[in-house]
């Protein structure tokens, strides 16, 4: 049995192959044609994967996509005639960054087929396309690769067809749906708003969320008014917003500008007024969801919680959740986009409709692409670029960080989702308070308030920070140790805070091989990672990463065994 799992048309285009209960390949199409948040369809991906494991179309048993746009068009027209004649708005909105236009995405998720066709490749025609509901989707790629029998299951984005939220029980092979929250009530929609407000582009809100840390709550008790509780669900003010009637051409209205203020342009600084903003937004979120995920612990008195959708990658949140201690386990699908759903679509079709018994578990997020040493030293030859093998390369590197180099990391398979976990990374030595600043100006050439994630030795996490939990894949935060915090600047947030990655040896024996050898020559367990990149996708190929490194003020670059030097 084989699976082919998409998305597309969307943000966060994907694909992935399981084979009898297997996940064997994930990758994002924005890796491949090296868009940001590819709403292509995967077309390089499906290759990509076919390719990899010696595949035609011909052996795909079936195909799964988490969108049912029957449901969007029903939601839509409802929407049109009753915010006529502003709604018509909606007709030209959705073109936003790499999004297509409403009515041409409609089209092609109607006749997916035909999308093939036009791709170069020719479907079988006992395969069969499988829709499904975008949140089942979400859903599904927490829970049934989860540890958990049973759990309650919580997934939160913008909107999937006309739903923004769903609560729902997850039971051997099922998922039961308890409680849909449906747009224009959208935490999802909210954040990105004020996302926009801040002056960030969309798909930005985790700058919004590291900007909160700064502000103060002059604007808290405004934002009552704009977001607020409601019985068992939430409320948005749609006096403030005109998502409903322009789409993500415009997300607020003129009540919302006359009483904050202009929204701040892309290269205007950033004042503490923004600040404040972003911190009464991200203060709400946390509000409203921890409110949720309370009346999902009534109606589903599990001791297990799944969490994913877009909003899920919000790690402070995340924490909050976690130090409520309303449950006892908690897994966050780690590609909690909408990249994860063809993940979740795949297995919710494997599990829940075929009623394959429950077989895989989701540690490994390593998925992608990898190249050999041949293929990477011809690279390199051909960029006349200096380098030398290492015969001990644990111990080199070790030894370059520990002098204050910055390095990019390439090795092995690339991981899936936003973060990089140690296969596709920039790394320094979070000693260093200088850092983190040269980091954000001239090679991630960001802005300067952001931080950088510490990735500590598994065993050693709670000398230096609060947390009774494992952060696996980088999507929790936890507190510092007060007296720690002086030991690892680059890597302590303003709030002292840091969004943690614990490193353990049977995930990632390679990057945890680095820190522990670091560890041995300074006494630190952890080093300062971010993601190999410098406003682009994170590198997938050698060719990308050596092309980083030539632009960027990067030390030394190391694939493989390999390291170039400046």
């Amino acid at each position: 049995m084989l699976i082919l799992g998409i998305f597309a048309y969307q943000h966060d285009a994907s694909a992935c192959l399981i084979e009898n209960g297997k996940l064997i390949s994930f990758i994002e199409e924005e890796r491949l044609n090296r868009e940001r948040h590819s709403a292509a369809f995967p077309e390089l991906s499906i290759k990509y994967l076919l390719k990899q494991h010696n595949k035609t179309l011909d052996d795909i048993n079936y195909v799964t996509i988490c969108w049912k746009p029957g449901l969007e068009i029903i939601s839509n027209f409802v929407n049109v005639v009753k915010n006529f004649p502003k709604s018509l708005n909606l007709i030209k909105a959705g073109a936003t960054q790499n999004e297509i236009s409403l009515v041409s995405r409609l089209k092609k998720q109607f006749n997916l087929k035909e999308q093939f066709k036009k791709s170069g490749f020719k479907l079988n025609k006992k395969t069969k396309i499988i829709e499904i509901e975008h949140h089942i989707g979400h859903a599904a790629s927490a829970f049934l690769v989860s540890e958990f029998e049973e759990s309650a299951i919580i997934t939160w984005d913008g909107r999937g067809e006309n739903t923004s939220v769903l609560l729902s029980k997850g039971s051997g092979n099922q998922i039961t749906k308890l409680k849909e929250i449906k747009i224009p009530e959208s935490l999802g929609i909210f954040y990105s708003a004020i996302t926009t407000y801040v002056g960030f582009k969309l798909f930005d809100e985790g700058k919004t969320m590291g900007l909160s840390a700064f502000g103060t709550d002059k604007y808290l008790k405004d934002f009552d008014d704009i977001i607020y509780k409601y019985e068992n669900s939430f409320k948005i003010n749609q006096k403030y917003f005109t998502y409903m009637t322009h789409g993500r051409n415009k997300y607020l209205s003129d009540l919302f500008v006359s009483k904050f203020g202009p929204p701040r342009k892309y290269n205007e600084k950033i004042t503490q007024h923004y600040m404040d903003i972003a911190y009464a937004a991200q203060k709400k979120l946390e509000e409203i969801g921890i409110h949720l995920v309370k009346y999902l612990k009534k109606i589903c008195p599990s001791e297990n919680l799944c969490i994913t959708g877009g909003v899920a990658l919000n790690c402070i949140m995340n924490q909050k959740i976690s130090e409520t201690n309303l449950f006892k386990n908690i897994f966050i699908q780690p590609i909690a986009s909408d990249a994860g759903t063809s993940i979740g679509g795949a297995y919710y079709l494997y599990n829940s409709i075929l009623d394959y018994k429950r077989s895989y578990e989701f540690k490994n997020i390593y998925l992608g692409p990898s190249y050999s040493e041949t293929e990477i030293e011809e690279y390199l030859t051909n960029k006349k670029l200096k380098y030398s093998k290492s015969e001990n390369l644990f111990l080199e590197t070790a030894k370059i960080l520990s002098e204050g180099k910055i390095i990019g990391w390439f090795q092995d398979k690339m991981e899936g989702g936003p973060r990089a976990l140690g296969n596709r990374s920039i790394l320094a030595d979070p000693r260093n308070e200088n850092i983190k600043e040269k980091l954000n100006t001239i090679v991630k050439k960001r802005e300067s308030y952001r931080p950088f994630a510490p990735a500590v030795l598994n065993e050693d996490k709670n000398t230096f920070f609060k947390m009774n939990y494992d952060s696996d894949y980088m999507i929790l935060s936890a507190d510092v140790v007060n007296d720690k915090k002086k030991l690892i600047p680059a890597v302590t947030h303003v709030d002292g805070t840091a969004r943690v990655q614990t490193v353990k040896k049977d995930l990632n024996y390679k990057f945890w091989s680095l820190i522990n050898e670091f560890k041995n020559l300074t006494g630190m367990p952890i080093l300062l990672n971010t993601s190999f990149n410098e406003n682009e996708p994170i590198v997938c190929h050698p060719k990308e990463a050596i092309e980083c490194f030539l632009r960027t003020d990067l030390d030394f670059l190391i694939l493989q065994n390999f390291i170039v030097k400046k």
